[in-house]
């Protein structure tokens, strides 16, 4: 007899199941229900009978339609986890009226539409993941009224919008995640803009944000200096956008770990600051607009795992003190104007597998103990004349093109390109 169970806690994830039985949903003492990841195809409608759930977990089945009106009832709900499932239509202003819910996870659905204004009436939400959906249009200025906000994700959809300024007002906010809005069709039409405009000065009120990801957007600008406000900060994800101008403030923010400005349109010289990001473990400044030397004081980015300058137009030498990037794994200097000889000290990086050298100026040879590095897998250089095996000194006397010329006998792939 369900309807006179006392049960309060039903954990029925992984299981298998691929129906809800009859009388189900009469399990009104319940206040906890897992039913993740098992195949069920149906409907949700039913749950909103059981007034008491407190946590909801039905992640990870076959869910399909629009969320029903009738949930909307669940006041008692805390948590609701619909992520990976089939649930369609439009995000409901009625969830709103759920002024108990703390966590609400819609990612990888079909729900479209705009959010609606009502999105801002959540008295209590904390994490909310809309991410992978078909979301169009602005992000409604009422959501910044949601000052319990720690997380939003509302990234690979198709948003149409500007950050506003009212950001700065949600300062719990440890996450920002709009990433991968920008959409082409197959016909390489632009579907969505996704997020543009540029970052707004109150992002440093942000104090305790860790990870913000715009990348794959439009957005535009220059970084505002604020953002070197943001000490909490690990993640910075900007890549495929449109910024401009200079990056010295990121140096400001003392606890980033991964770095991602590629593809973008920086420019001015990497600033010597950038040495004080001791905790970097990802930096990349690629296929940006950077000029100058590389400053020795990256030599000091002991952490750092991936470091990639390449397709700018750096000039100089590789720094010496590049020997010093003890953790280093991937090292990316290509397509720039650098010229000298490769550094002997680059050998003293014993966890190197990766180097891409091509489309440069260097001169001599790859030192032979970069070359005999046991971790190195992969070592690319424009090598023409070490790949002509054939050359002669007298050659060389001759073709005054080859005076600056440099040889890789060790590289795994010469691109001269």
């Amino acid at each position: 007899d369900y309807g006179s169970s006392i049960l309060e806690e039903l954990y029925l994830s992984y299981n298998g199941i691929s129906t809800i039985p009859d009388g189900f949903f009469q399990l009104r003492s319940v206040k906890i229900l897992w039913l993740a990841n098992n195949q069920i195809s149906s409907t949700l409608s039913g749950f909103g009978k059981m007034t008491l759930l407190e946590e909801l977990d039905l992640e990870s089945n076959e869910f399909n339609g629009p969320i029903p009106e009738e949930m909307f009832s669940l006041v008692n709900l805390k948590v609701l986890y619909l992520y990976d499932n089939e649930l369609a239509g439009q995000f409901p202003p009625g969830l709103s009226q759920m002024t108990s819910l703390t966590e609400l996870d819609l990612h990888s659905n079909h729900i479209g539409g705009e959010l609606p204004t009502e999105i801002g009436s959540f008295s209590s939400l904390s994490e909310l993941y809309l991410g992978n959906n078909n979301i169009v249009g602005q992000i409604p200025s009422q959501l910044y009224n949601v000052a319990s906000l720690t997380v939003i994700d509302i990234s690979e959809n198709y948003l149409n919008s500007t950050i506003g300024s009212e950001l700065g007002n949600l300062n719990q906010l440890t996450e920002l995640d709009l990433h991968d809005n920008y959409k082409k069709n197959d016909d390489g039409q632009v579907e969505s803009f996704g997020i543009h405009g540029s970052i707004p000065d109150t992002i440093g009120s942000l104090s305790l944000l860790t990870e913000l990801r715009l990348d794959n957007n439009y957005v535009e600008g220059t970084l505002p200096p604020t953002i070197g406000d943001l000490q909490s900060l690990e993640i910075l994800r900007l890549e495929s956008n449109n910024f401009h101008g200079s990056i010295k403030a990121v140096a400001n923010a003392k606890n980033l770990q991964y770095l991602h400005l590629w593809s973008n349109y920086f420019s001015g010289t990497i600033s010597n600051s950038i040495g004080e990001l001791s905790q970097i473990v990802e930096i990349f400044l690629d296929d940006n607009e950077f000029t100058g030397w590389i400053p020795s004081e990256m030599g000091l980015l002991s952490n750092a795992k991936y470091m990639s300058l390449g397709l700018n137009d750096l000039e100089g030498v590789i720094p010496d003190s590049f020997g010093s990037l003890s953790s280093l794994e991937r090292l990316d200097l290509q397509g720039n104007n650098l010229s000298g000889e490769v550094p002997k000290e680059i050998g003293n990086i014993l966890t190197l597998q990766r180097i891409r050298l091509e489309g440069n100026q260097f001169s001599g040879d790859i030192p032979n103990k970069v070359c005999t590095l046991d971790s190195l897998k992969f070592l690319s250089g424009s090598c023409e004349v070490a790949a002509a095996t054939e050359v002669t000194d007298a050659t060389v006397a001759v073709d005054t093109t080859l005076e600056n010329s440099w040889t890789c006998n060790c590289c795994t792939v010469c691109d001269d390109s």
